[in-house]
């Protein structure tokens, strides 16, 4: 019984230790953000750039072939699941499948396998390089330089993606729609138009703050915790993808019962 409480009290301290100084580094990212002083902003602004172009741009070919895939086997399972389901809410059951729900998801989940890993890859070959010292040595703040660019790069891709899949999967959604209820395209994407709401739009800038910051926060928190030897570094991918999934997902089911419940 004394083993399983102190194993339960060192799980506590340790998950606390990591909210703690995960605080502190989002406070500190808030600061370089609001106050930039102290870095060369242009060369950061480039650096965001690209990271938003390899995290959103070139994984935008696969992103809208299962924006298009999932929209229309969505609304194909749904119109033979329900025989008799009215036309008019065709369009409430792509808004609320693709837009409300599945988009910010599926875009995150494939950002965190193909961008977060590779995030928490590249900061810990950093660590282990002493890259991230040299940095300080000359005293550039790592935050600053290396962590700020990533996590804005992260955002922005995360809002393209979402937009990007929200698109894509109205679209094949809608052509589904079209060939097996015999609707016209017109007719329906107006009822798709009406069914979107102003707190819609609100929703999605917000879940990509929230999932892209989650993602990046995590991706180069647990990369930079790599300090001895190259063995640590999988196990520092690891345990980025699990945090990152379990963030995005209670974020997500928070944001969804503050916008269903209100």
């Amino acid at each position: 019984m004394r083993g399983q409480l102190r194993r339960l009290g060192r799980s506590v301290r340790a998950f606390l230790r990591h909210v703690g100084t995960l605080s502190r580094l989002e406070l500190s990212l808030a600061r370089h953000l609001l106050v930039p002083v102290g870095y060369n902003v242009r060369l950061c602004a480039k650096i965001t750039l690209t990271q938003a172009r390899f995290s959103g741009l070139q994984a935008a070919p696969l992103l809208a072939a299962l924006g298009v895939m999932i929209g229309a086997v969505g609304i194909l399972q749904f119109v033979s699941l329900l025989a008799g389901l009215a036309d008019d809410l065709i369009g409430k059951l792509l808004v609320t499948i693709i837009v409300r729900e599945m988009g910010p998801l599926i875009a995150a989940v494939l950002l965190i396998g193909r961008s977060g890993t590779a995030m928490a890859t590249e900061l810990g070959t950093m660590r282990l390089g002493g890259e991230l010292e040299a940095l300080s040595a000359y005293r550039i703040d790592p935050v600053a330089f290396v962590l700020l660019p990533r996590v804005l790069g992260m955002v922005l891709a995360m809002f393209a993606s979402i937009v990007l899949f929200d698109v894509t999967g109205l679209l094949g959604g809608s052509v589904i729609a079209v060939i097996v209820k015999d609707i016209s395209f017109p007719l329906l994407r107006g009822r798709v138009a009406a069914a979107l709401m102003p707190g819609d739009f609100g929703m999605t800038v917000l879940k990509a703050f929230l999932f892209g910051q989650t993602i990046a926060l995590f991706s180069c928190y647990f990369g930079m915790g790599v300090k001895r030897s190259p063995t640590e570094l999988p196990q520092a991918v690891t345990r980025a993808v699990v945090a990152s999934l379990a963030g995005v997902f209670v974020a997500d089911a928070a944001l969804a019962a503050a916008y269903y419940l209100a």
